[in-house]
């Protein structure tokens, strides 16, 4: 088969769903098929708008996978940049449109993938615009199969806007990562039959990864993703500077991609006192192969984010048979289910986010045993090879 993604950022942007459309993408191209992916050259949906240079080529072929990508450099970004900052101000009202002039924005490099005759497009994840630009390939070529992955975070109202349910049930097949998002849109009217369950994966080399050392650092508390406003990360460490109050020992490290909110964290760490603002630890934009050692010297994963279409970072650390604690959230809900692989905490309450970790602290024989659950679900049921053959057979219409 020809494939085509089209999505907002990839390789070597990082995040979640990012490293999911590689995953699967050069999946496919490793079962033979013929895969092409449409993106920008941002590193971040910050770059839609700051314009600064990732120096990322604008034709490679990666991983068996053919990438091409639009400069975020051009003038359209720089015009709905205005009609974007009044959609912010509009607040409920504005955020009606605001998935049209979000990004990506594609104009060269559109024309050429629509030159071409793909059996399949994969789109996503919304509130960007590659779900429209999916939408536009199909009525220009209807013997292409639609298959929109939206990775919806149903608490956020630029997910659940008019314009993305709209686009969402004109395509043939709808993946979604949980059963919550599943029930959310057969209750806006998208059809049962259009729906397709899968779920995120862990990469073999977390799995396979040995104990190595992490700067000698070890017993943290662990935060592990991008920087992003909506991962409440000030939460955690306020939560964190209560317990260094009472005595707790046990440092922060926080680490993953910078990003525009990066700045906010930055001035809460700032305003700690001196012997807190010691207990933190930063590492920004590491690479993967790091991460399950910076997983095996910490105690506990601590996800706060109140936006989350499913939470590849609970995954990866089961993978290394830690504890995760995440916000009661409905997808995160689903995913730990507390008490079993890890506890949950009340959504944007950062005391109860203090009585968790400490909780999770003080217990070794809870935490462990938690671990280990987590170890025993991700091993049976997360592995990229399935998910892969899985969207291999949507794609084929099977």
């Amino acid at each position: 088969m020809k494939i085509l993604f089209i999505t907002h950022l990839y390789h070597p942007a990082i995040g979640g769903a990012e490293r999911v459309f590689r995953r699967i993408a050069e999946g496919l191209a490793g079962l033979g098929h013929d895969v092409t992916v449409l993106t920008s050259d941002a590193l971040s949906t910050d770059h839609y708008y700051d314009h600064a240079p990732s120096g990322i080529p604008l034709r490679e072929i990666l991983g068996g996978v053919e990438i091409i990508r639009e400069s975020v450099d051009i003038p359209a970004y720089k015009r709905l940049r205005i009609f974007d900052r009044t959609a912010r101000r509009l607040g409920r009202i504005g955020a009606l449109g605001r998935p049209l002039t979000f990004g990506p924005h594609f104009r060269a490099a559109f024309r050429k993938v629509q030159g071409r005759d793909y059996d399949a497009i994969m789109a996503g994840p919304t509130p960007t615009s590659a779900i429209f630009y999916g939408l536009a390939y199909k009525w220009t070529h209807r013997g292409a199969r639609l298959i929109l992955f939206p990775h919806l975070h149903i608490q956020d109202r630029l997910h659940r806007t008019c314009i993305n349910r709209w686009t969402l049930r004109r395509a043939d097949r709808v993946l979604v990562l949980t059963e919550v998002e599943k029930r959310y849109l057969l209750r806006k009217r998208i059809r049962e039959s259009k729906i397709v369950r899968i779920v995120n994966a862990v990469d073999d080399h977390v799995f396979e990864a040995g104990v190595s050392p992490e700067n000698g650092l070890k017993d943290y508390v662990l935060y592990l993703g991008q920087e992003g406003g909506h991962k409440r990360i000030p939460l955690l460490i306020r939560a964190m500077s209560r317990l260094w109050d009472r005595g707790c020992v046990n440092p922060l490290v926080i680490a993953g991609a910078r990003t525009d909110y990066s700045v906010t964290v930055d001035k809460t760490i700032a305003q700690l006192p001196e012997r807190h603002r010691r207990m933190i630890h930063r590492f920004n934009d590491i690479p993967e192969e790091r991460k399950a050692a910076l997983i095996d010297h910490g105690r506990v994963l601590v996800n706060p984010s109140s936006f989350e279409a499913f939470g590849i970072v609970f995954l990866e650390a089961w993978a290394r048979r830690k504890p995760v604690i995440g916000a009661d959230i409905p997808a995160v809900r689903e995913i730990v289910g507390d008490g079993k692989k890890g506890l949950l905490f009340k959504d944007k309450d950062g005391l109860d986010l203090e009585k968790k970790i400490e909780m999770m602290l003080g217990d070794r024989g809870m935490a462990e045993k938690m671990g280990q659950a987590g170890y025993k679900d991700v091993a049976a049921h997360y592995r990229w090879d399935q998910v892969v053959k899985n969207i291999e057979a949507v794609a084929a219409g099977r």
